[in-house]
């Protein structure tokens, strides 16, 4: 069974979401201090003095990466969970790859709960030698294609004719310049949103600063790489399992005693992975409105269970592997306790949290209305547990998800969390107050 949050856990003071100098109040860590070596053959852009990894001053974003920036959260305050920079190179890898990553990648949810996938291109260069708008139309067509989007953007510095536009229209793109991009921050994007959540400036920086941060520790490294690249190519199933197992790993490297500097890679690799969570979860609840209650705890064990080999040619193999086990212990002359314990060793098994994420979609799946429930959660934890700050009631309002029905919802995940990965208390209290 799920526990829910109690309230003494959702009334206390932001000051007690972090103590002084970074250490999570009332957190007991692991005893390993593994980031104290986050700093070791630091990077240029930082500089090691004693455990403290002091990162130089924030760098200027590019001018492309400011227009992949402008086009992510444009996008994400248009309606869409939004993730900028998420790399191509790493899921095709060893097989080389000119494309290094998607600009864009979006998901939005129609009233019935069907998730609908958007892909963009963001091009700066005006030059002769820059990408002409029609060339990039055709070439991102077929990207869209490729990673089975719905629909794809692209923004160019270079404003499309109306032809070209009319092209794109019929190959499911949009095809937009810089110039509508300015119109409609001028008309639409209030002061408050430019650098909110998951969006904007500072979080371009946050993720930067995470990366030199972790590129010497292998594990978190990994867990990066996970959350940038592998885990939106594969389904809704093994996408919850990996970052459930992400922020359980995170928790063996959460002690009190981390310097700030330190801290700030973990609470921004924690904010990755419950947001990618959250996401994830919702379109599991899509699965379940539309599958036979009597027939939807069998598939989520099924689902769960699985890898690479789905289940049933699993339990197939696992049957296979029990005769030959059998036989060969009697011809051993095994007694009969031995063989016993041999049946089943190969049956695919999902993980212990399964019965709590069946309850957890369940509840969820009773909700009225939960398209906007990934951004709420986005923002809410990047701007708790990354950014440290308390949102403001008009800037959870914009992001469209009911008020009182985001905070029961975000108890819900958050208990789940607690009893599938031990989130440190400063992780739930950011989830849930």
């Amino acid at each position: 069974m799920l526990p829910d949050s109690t309230s003494e856990q959702n009334s206390l003071p932001m000051d007690d979401l972090v103590a002084p100098g970074g250490a999570s109040a009332g957190t007991r860590g692991s005893g390993r201090s593994h980031l104290s070596r986050l700093g070791h053959r630091a990077p240029a852009a930082a500089s090691v003095t004693g455990r403290r990894l002091e990162h130089a001053a924030p760098a200027k974003l590019s001018a492309g990466a400011e227009l992949e920036m402008r086009l992510a959260r444009m996008c994400f305050w248009q309606g869409s969970y939004v993730r900028a920079g998420v790399d191509l190179q790493r899921h095709y890898y060893p097989d080389p790859l000119l494309i290094t990553d998607l600009d864009l990648l979006a998901y939005s949810f129609t009233p019935q709960m069907k998730s609908v996938k958007l892909i963009g291109e963001a091009k700066s260069g005006t030059g002769k030698s820059a990408p002409k708008p029609l060339d990039r139309v055709i070439w991102l067509a077929g990207l869209q294609r490729i990673v089975r989007a719905d629909h794809a953007i692209l923004l160019t510095a270079t404003p499309p004719s109306e032809r070209v536009r009319d092209l794109a229209r019929t190959l499911d793109v949009a095809a937009l310049s810089t110039g509508d991009l300015g119109r409609w921050e001028q008309r639409d994007l209030a002061e408050m949103q430019q650098n909110a959540g998951s969006q904007g400036p500072e979080a371009w920086q946050a993720t930067a600063s995470t990366h030199f941060a972790v590129k010497k520790e292998p594990v978190l490294e990994r867990a990066f790489w996970s959350l940038r690249s592998e885990i939106w190519f594969v389904s809704p199933w093994q996408a919850t399992k990996r970052c459930v197992g992400i922020i359980a790993e995170l928790r063996k490297w959460w002690t009190p005693t981390l310097d700030d500097d330190d801290q700030a890679a973990l609470r921004w690799l924690y904010a990755e992975a419950i947001s990618v969570l959250g996401l994830q979860i919702v379109m599991l609840v899509g699965l379940a409105r539309s599958t036979d209650p009597r027939d939807w705890r069998q598939q989520v064990e099924d689902r769960l269970a699985e890898g690479l080999v789905p289940a049933h040619a699993m339990r197939t193999l696992s049957k296979a592997v029990d005769m030959y086990v059998a036989r060969a212990l009697s011809a051993a002359g095994a007694d009969a306790t031995l063989k016993a314990e041999s049946v089943g060793a190969f049956e695919p098994a999902p993980p212990p949290w399964t019965e709590q994420l069946v309850e957890l979609i369940n509840r969820l799946a009773e909700e009225s209305t939960l398209s906007e429930l990934p951004r709420h959660i986005d923002l809410v934890i990047h701007e708790r547990l990354v950014k440290r700050r308390h949102i403001a009631p008009d800037l959870l309002q914009i992001c469209g998800h009911d008020l009182a029905s985001g905070e029961r919802h975000r108890r819900w995940l958050a208990a789940f969390l607690r009893s599938a990965a031990e989130i440190p208390d400063a992780v739930s209290k950011a989830l849930t107050a």
